[in-house]
Order: structure tokens, then C-alpha cells, then sequence
């Protein structure tokens, strides 16, 4: 049997017409109802895979109707017949769920193509979202199968540094003749045996960091940076290497360069990193520069750009979008005296990615490279960096599709720090409860000790929200308190009441103090 289609409309002769047209000419499986509230009786039984309904009805019309189905069965498919002259309503009735219409008089061989085409158009939908929902639960596999890598990496390093360090000791010893004379081969051995553990401990910290940074374990410590003092602090360090090699070290810094917000222990590893590669790979008598300047490309946040440019050997085009990649090491024949572990540069790009920042490389075979990452500007005030990249980003898409925004920032007014904590973790969840949609977000500014949420809602969507805040949250919550703790609320509204974000910001926060 053929689709199940309910027919329903008012004058029988039509009722009879599409039941012998789309039965004989189409093969459809057809119920038919000769009124809105028939229809819905019927369809609260039995499942339909689409409702043909006529707009002019006594009691309830076709819009109602299909308003209705849309709340309690809206994967029921829905096509309106309307009358000439009748395209306003026709357009309504999409707006409030039917996927198509057609206009009287009926012309058969449209009405079949519409039908098959609309039910068509349903199965391919079904079809996508069943495929998506085995991606998803591919995805979902593959990252419960990485996290579980990345456990086993993180154990099996720890359990490994521990033994490995107490045989370093036992070779130290032995080198330094605290546990008798050695003769100069047994020192040799010795000395090999040394470098290959230090070598191996170097892999087993990469690979530490690794699965700490795809773990989303690592710890971050943001504050306000001076990158000139952490540049001129990692080329000091290195510069007996590069002296070494005859390298010259320069920098060129940007006079008044803006302090950017990061974790000063992370980004000084990340400089690290990127300079030990360049005087690898930078043959004797070479040049290595850094540099650092303000960055502006249209992207979620204010940035300073680092770049740190060698007159090296450079890499092969072909390689350049894999130069990232975990274990990954440039094949040609100027690198087969350079080892590594592979893991540098995609430690790298990792301390960079956790920072907001992000990393790309320039590069000409024969000639050098240039790696450069950003990280975000400071902007003077002090906002959590998670906060700040989320508010920035969800800003400038509200511009993009001129669409409101609103921020809420919510404090627990309290000396009790117990009950801030308390309440905040409470709140935190209530208030998602009274959002719209799913994609409104809330967020702790945990130095502040605020809520903060940003969801799309003009004015009107803000009272409303505001409303239910105040009745199911803020009265619900203190009344377990002696006394009861005082929760204000500030908003701002973008475009209505803010035209740029720091103005939402310091409304919001004017109302949160006022």
C-alpha cells in the first residue's frame, strides 16, 4: 500500500473526487474528514504521512488546523487547497507548518507531482537524518576510542618516567664513579645509555602534554602578558645554541605592542618550541627574527600576531598542510640528519588553539620559514578570556545576520562566600531553563563571581525572560537563605539599546550595579 494520506474538506463531491483521483491515479492509501476537528480525532489515532486539507471549513479552517497538527504531530506533512486569490493565506499556512499548496480548481497532474514531490522531499529528509545520526554515533565511537588513547598515552607516560628516572640515577652513578671504577668503553656505553634516556624522557613529556591538551585536562593560568619581556627572555636562553650554529637572533617589535591575554608558562614553551625548531633546521651563518605586531582579520577577537621567520632549509609545498600533524616529519634528504619526536608542532599548535589563538605556517623550499601564531588582545578591563572570546564571537555573528543579542549578568549580592558559591552553581542551571533556545549560552566569570548568559531576544524576548528568572529562579532559590541573599540582574540589548559590544557590556553592568 501506497502512502497514507488523509484528504479533508467540507463538500463531499470534492471529498469523493480526491479519494477515487488519488487512489486509482496514485495509489495512496486515503482516510477522508469532513471537518478540522474530525481530522484531529483521526489523526490522534492513526499516523498520516500527509494531510490534505481545504482553507475554507465551518468551525475550524485549514490554518487552524494546520496549526494545530504542527504542535502535537509535526512530522505529519501538510499541503493546503485554497481558493483563486487566496495566496496570502496560502503563504501563512507555510509560515505555520504546511509544506506546500495548491490552488482550485484542481488540476490532477499538479496535484500528483506536488504530492510525490513533497513526500519525496520527506523520505530524503528521513533518509539524512538517520545517516546523521549514525555519523553522530560513528563520532561519538571514535571519541570515546580517542579519549580512551589518550588515557592509555597519559598512564602508560606516568608509569613510565618513574622507573626510567631511577635508571637514569643508576647511570649517573655509574658515570661519576660512585659505584666503582669504569674503564673508558664502559663510559661510553654509559654515556650512550644516558642520551637515549634523556631522549626518551623527552618523548614521554611530549606525549604527556599531548594527551593533557586533547584530553582538555591542561591547566591555563590567564593573565595580562608583555610579550616583549617573554621574547627577549626565550632568545637569552637560546642564545648560546644559536651562537653555536654562528645564528644571528634578531627582533623586530611593534613600538607600544598591546599586552595579550594568555598563560604566561604555555606561551613562553610555545616561543620555545617554535625558535629550538628554526636553529634545527637554520644551517650555520643563518639569520632567525622575531617579530610581533597587532592582527586584525575579521575574526572573533582583536589579536596580536608572533612570527618567528629562519632562513632555514624551508618545507616542500606538498607537505606544508600536514606540517601539524602528530609524528609527522618533513621526508627529504637535507632532514635525515635531524631527528625528532614529531610531536613539537603539534604540541604547538595545540598551546596555541587552547589560547584562542591560531597557527599557520609560510614556507619556500630551499629558502626558509616563517611560523606564525596569534593570541588575543588585551583589552584593559578584567574579563574572564573564555567570557570575553565567547561574547565577542556570538556579537559579531548577531551583527552578521542582524539579529538581536542580549547579555544578562546576574551577581549574588552576599559577604557569605559559601552562599555565593552555592547559589551560583544553583543558578547556573535554573536560568538555562529559562532560555529560548538551545543555543543560548550561560557562563561563570569565575573572578567576578557573575552569571553571565547571552541568548538571542530583542526587548520583548528580554521581559519575558527576565520575567521567568525573577518567579522561577530568584524567589525559589533564596528562601533556603538567613537572610536571603539579594540576586540583581543587568541586561543590555543589541541593536535596540547597544550598538558595539563593549557599549552592551558596560550597560549591562551599569544596570547590575545601579
Amino acid at each position: 500500500m501506497g502512502n497514507r494520506i488523509l484528504v479533508v474538506d467540507d463538500e463531499k463531491p470534492i471529498r469523493d473526487f480526491l479519494y477515487e483521483a488519488l487512489t486509482q491515479l496514485g495509489g495512496f492509501s486515503i482516510e477522508l474528514a469532513g471537518n478540522g476537528e474530525e481530522a484531529l480525532k483521526k489523526i490522534e489515532k492513526e499516523n498520516f504521512d500527509l494531510v490534505l486539507t481545504d482553507m475554507k471549513m465551518p468551525k475550524m479552517d485549514g490554518l487552524q488546523l494546520i496549526a494545530e497538527i504542527a504542535k502535537f504531530k509535526p512530522e505529519t506533512l501538510m499541503v493546503l487547497l485554497t481558493g483563486h486569490g487566496s495566496i496570502d493565506s496560502a503563504l501563512e499556512a507555510m509560515k505555520r507548518g504546511a509544506s506546500d499548496y495548491l490552488t482550485k480548481p484542481i488540476n490532477l497532474d499538479e496535484l500528483m507531482l506536488r504530492l510525490r514531490k513533497v513526500l519525496e522531499e520527506r523520505q530524503r529528509f528521513i533518509s539524512l537524518k538517520d545517516y546523521a545520526a549514525e555519523l553522530e554515533k560513528a563520532n561519538q565511537e571514535l571519541k570515546k576510542i580517542d579519549e580512551m588513547k589518550s588515557e592509555f598515552v597519559s598512564v602508560a607516560s606516568h608509569e613510565l618516567r618513574t622507573p626510567l628516572a631511577a635508571i637514569k640515577n643508576a647511570v649517573q652513578l655509574m658515570l661519576q664513579g660512585k659505584t666503582g671504577e669504569i674503564n673508558e668503553n664502559q663510559a661510553k656505553f654509559l654515556s650512550m645509555a644516558d642520551r637515549n634516556i634523556n631522549r626518551l624522557t623527552s618523548i614521554l613529556n611530549s606525549l604527556l602534554d599531548l594527551s593533557r591538551i586533547e584530553s582538555g585536562k591542561i591547566v591555563l593560568k590567564f593573565e595580562e602578558l608583555d610579550l616583549r619581556s617573554s621574547i627577549e627572555f626565550i632568545l637569552s636562553s637560546l642564545k648560546p645554541q644559536a651562537d653555536g650554529k654562528s645564528i644571528q637572533l634578531k627582533m623586530k617589535i611593534a613600538e607600544e605592542l598591546p599586552s595579550v591575554y594568555g598563560d604566561r608558562e604555555k606561551v613562553e614553551q610555545i616561543l620555545t618550541n617554535l625558535l629550538g625548531n628554526a636553529l634545527k633546521f637554520t644551517p650555520e651563518g643563518g639569520e632567525i627574527s622575531f617579530s610581533a605586531n597587532p592582527f586584525e582579520n575579521g575574526g572573533n577577537m582583536d589579536m596580536v600576531a608572533i612570527s618567528v621567520k629562519d632562513s632555514g632549509i624551508g618545507i616542500p609545498k606538498d607537505q606544508l598542510d600536514r606540517i601539524f600533524e602528530k609524528f609527522h616529519q618533513v621526508e627529504d634528504s637535507l632532514r635525515r640528519s635531524i631527528t625528532g619526536t614529531g610531536l613539537g608542532l603539534a604540541i604547538t599548535k595545540g598551546l596555541v588553539e587552547v589560547q584562542y589563538g591560531k597557527i599557520w605556517v609560510e614556507s619556500e623550499f630551499g629558502k626558509g620559514s616563517t611560523f606564525t601564531f596569534t593570541l588575543p588582545m588585551s583589552k584593559g578591563e578584567k574579563r574572564d578570556i573564555h567570557f570575553r572570546f565567547i561574547l565577542d564571537r556570538e556579537f559579531r555573528r548577531a551583527q552578521k545576520n542582524s539579529s538581536p543579542l542580549t547579555l544578562f549578568l546576574i551577581e549574588v549580592m552576599d559577604e557569605r562566600a559559601e552562599v555565593k558559591d552555592a547559589l551560583l552553581d544553583q543558578l547556573e542551571e535554573k536560568v538555562k531553563q529559562c532560555l529560548w533556545r538551545n543555543s543560548d549560552i550561560t557562563l561563570r566569570r569565575e573572578h567576578e563571581k557573575l552569571l553571565a548568559a547571552i541568548c538571542e531576544a530583542d526587548l520583548k524576548g528580554v521581559q519575558i525572560i527576565q520575567q521567568r528568572i525573577e518567579e522561577k529562579v530568584l524567589k525559589i532559590l533564596t528562601k533556603d537563605f538567613d537572610p536571603p541573599p539579594v540576586i540583581k540582574v543587568g541586561t543590555a540589548t543589541y541593536p535596540e539599546e547597544a550598538l558595539s559590544e563593549k557599549e552592551l557590556f558596560r550597560i549591562a553592568q551599569e544596570r547590575l550595579r545601579g
